[in-house]
């Protein structure tokens, strides 16, 4: 058992966005690490076409379908840790642990989310359950990791705190930089970005109106991009805003690649939400150097006041008219990003962290050799696999 290197199994189904763009950089940093690795991603994998140096397959769907592939690759490839990184059920999840546990395969989960958007309060008993069976669970900050404990009776000695976002498409920027499919930058331009899914909440209109009723300078330009990232907003108010501030809209989805050099090439990432919300926006921006003007309502546990951007309350929204005006302060954050660790550092240092923690649960499966756990027996239909 010693004489072979760690063999990890990650597991990402939604293929797209942060989830996809973390398991991926995971992945590379185990795979430097020397860890035998593999990763299992959804179907609709954005990032098919880059090249990776680990084992990568896009077989999975979400339901039981999706579940019998990781099953599968377990029976094929047996590793030592399966890690997951989305559950789309915790039922699922929970046969999936104690199938595993029989075959002597440990699982370890990082909650990104730590309850489900929907259902959360139905599905709460079920998600305390799960968490209480893994072999440890990653917290990937402090809030996390006390609410795991706080609210949902995790054992504290199960909660690890592995903390970092590294971001995929910081690291590919730097090598494979694609064409931006806004305008080309102009000398001298301030590019503004607002960036994201079409929500009312989070605050384009309240954004517009401040570029309608003001007046800008010629240097200033708006890009607004994002599939549906319109959705709300009155014709009168975007033409307002166009009227007032140079001005491009890209109203579809947006490809990783471009994501990359849509961020490289603006000056500042605009985050006006008026609901909130814990976005992943925060981590990319800081991993490709992109200063933030945010509200109040966006959370975001690696955020820095000062250092990765400042902070606004979304109910003042005279106060980001300012600093979009007197834009002095943009100095100083620029200095603050550019003395972060570079894109590959960051990634060794979280892979290193797990290497640590999975070597220690390859230690605990030892001892726990012939362990069975007690799972109840209600939640699973005797035609479990």
């Amino acid at each position: 058992m010693n004489g072979r290197p760690l063999r990890v199994l990650l597991v990402e189904a939604s293929g797209r966005g942060f989830l996809s763009h973390y398991s991926h950089a995971l992945a590379l940093g185990l795979h430097r690490a020397g860890i035998e690795t593999r990763l299992l991603t959804g179907r609709r994998d954005e990032l098919q076409g880059w090249s990776v140096p680990f084992h990568k397959q896009a077989c999975l769907d979400s339901g039981r379908r999706g579940w019998r592939c990781v099953r599968r690759q377990v029976r094929e490839d047996r590793p030592d840790i399966v890690h997951l990184q989305w559950v789309d059920s915790p039922i699922h999840a929970l046969s999936f642990v104690r199938w595993a546990r029989k075959r002597g395969v440990r699982v370890i989960y990082t909650p990104h989310n730590i309850l489900p958007h929907e259902r959360r309060w139905l599905l709460m008993p079920a998600y305390r359950l799960l968490y209480r069976r893994m072999a440890r669970v990653v917290a990937r900050d402090h809030h996390l990791a006390w609410a795991l404990e706080e609210l949902l009776d995790t054992p504290q000695e199960r909660v690890t705190l592995l903390p970092g976002s590294p971001n995929f498409l910081a690291l590919q920027a730097q090598q494979s930089p694609a064409d931006s499919p806004a305008p080309k930058k102009l000398s001298g331009e301030r590019r503004l970005l607002f960036f994201g899914h079409g929500s009312r909440r989070k605050g384009l209109d309240q954004l517009l109106t401040t570029v309608a009723g003001n007046l800008w300078p010629e240097e200033m330009h708006l890009v607004v991009a994002g599939e549906g990232v319109l959705r709300g907003i009155p014709a009168e108010l975007l033409n307002a805003a166009k009227s007032a501030m140079r001005f491009t809209l890209i109203n579809r989805y947006v490809a990783p690649q471009e994501v990359a050099v849509l961020f490289q090439d603006a000056d500042l990432l605009l985050m006006p939400y008026i609901r909130q919300c814990k976005s992943p926006l925060l981590d990319l921006a800081a991993a490709l150097r992109l200063p933030v003007l945010r509200s109040d309502r966006v959370e975001g546990a690696d955020f820095l006041e000062g250092v990765h951007g400042v902070t606004f309350s979304h109910n003042d929204h005279s106060v980001m008219e300012q600093r979009l005006k007197r834009p002095q302060w943009l100095s100083g954050v620029r200095r603050n990003l550019a003395a972060m660790d570079d894109p590959l550092s960051a990634i060794d240092r979280l892979a290193e962290g797990h290497r640590q923690l999975y070597l220690k649960v390859r230690e605990e499966r030892k001892l726990l050799c012939g362990d069975t756990d007690q799972f109840p027996a209600f939640l699973f239909p005797a035609s479990e696999i």
